[in-house]
């Protein structure tokens, strides 16, 4: 075989392996884009007045980090989020209702 025909496949091989690299890149990064949305979509969940609602994004926060797609430094800041999350969350006092109504007291006048 003539060495231009060698040039023209190891050119060829290269370029196949160039593309497949490329989409495996684009594949990669479109993954983790979708996770983070979905750690997003956690995130706006978990802060939610209803309690089913925040417990359904705890839940599904804690299933989405575990993701082969979330680096270690990023699993720590998450891990630090939410750790701040539900310091903040116990921190504030709930709502009670007054359902003996003993301290609205009516006007006599």
């Amino acid at each position: 075989m003539p060495a231009q025909s060698w040039v023209t496949l190891i050119v060829g091989v290269l370029a196949v392996l160039g593309v497949a690299l490329t989409i495996r890149q684009r594949t990669v990064a479109d993954k983790r884009a979708q996770a983070w949305q979905r750690i997003a979509w956690c995130l706006d969940h978990t802060v939610s007045d209803s309690d089913d609602e925040a417990e359904l994004g705890w839940d599904v926060f804690a299933t989405v980090t575990d993701s082969p797609l979330i680096t270690s430094t990023e699993r720590k800041v998450l891990l630090a989020v939410a750790g701040r999350s539900a310091r903040r969350a116990l921190a504030q006092p709930r709502e009670t209702e007054d359902t003996d109504g003993e301290s609205e007291q009516e006007d006599p006048r």
